[in-house]
């Protein structure tokens, strides 16, 4: 039986963006399962800092450019910072009819790459025109907050386990937080794919990630 990894991200964090192509391999490479969820690092209000001033630019020159290196992706620091809950139900709505991962990749793309504003319905509609859906059928459905239920699933789901870092991945119930290298991934899945991950959890931590065991409840 595959792995399942539950994937917790937000469309505006350029470290989900970034982890997501070594996650991509490691679950290529074992045969794992990934399934997407929703977090949401702001829930309102105005951004703690200018997109484009100093700080922000300090960080994507120190950490997220050189990152971008190491992995071979394409990125440019974003002049937007919206609200992502319409983006996580447009995502929540390409998922019902069959085109998550197009809709999920183009809302990463537009934002990390074409410096489009996700926090729109105009992007969000071209978005699903170009995953190869009904852009009007997507309007309709955020006005009717129909995906509502299932972004706010992901959202508790998230606070069970008590995520407060994304990109964030729970392996085997385990919680793994921050961009992971490809191997480390892929010696947590098949530690946790033999049943051994609890076992070993205690001799991971001088890799680069952190790990948690899974809250009650």
């Amino acid at each position: 039986m595959p792995a399942l990894i539950q994937v917790f991200s937000d469309y505006v964090c350029p470290y989900c963006y970034l982890g997501a192509f070594p996650l991509r391999r490691a679950a290529a490479k074992t045969d794992a399962q990934l399934v997407w969820r929703a977090f949401q690092l702001r829930k309102s209000g105005p951004p703690k800092f200018d997109p484009l001033g100093e700080r922000m630019t300090e960080g994507w020159r120190n950490s997220i450019y050189p990152l971008a290196e190491r992995f071979g992706v394409e990125i440019s620091q974003p002049s937007h910072a919206p609200l992502t809950r319409l983006a996580h139900e447009a995502a929540a709505w390409g998922r019902s009819q069959g085109r998550f991962e197009p809709f999920h990749d183009g809302l990463f793309r537009a934002h990390f790459v074409e410096d489009r504003d996700i926090g729109e319905m105009a992007t969000l509609k071209e978005i699903a025109w170009r995953a190869g859906l009904n852009p009007g059928e997507l309007e309709k459905a955020l006005d009717e907050q129909r995906m509502a239920e299932e972004v706010d699933e992901d959202l508790l789901i998230a606070e069970t386990y008590g995520v407060t870092v994304v990109p964030a991945f729970v392996i085997g119930g385990h919680l793994l937080q921050g961009v992971q290298e490809e191997a480390t991934l892929v010696r947590a899945i098949e530690l946790a794919r033999d049943g051994a991950l609890d076992a070993e959890v205690k001799k991971l931590p001088h890799l680069p990630i952190s790990i948690a065991k899974k809250r009650d409840g």
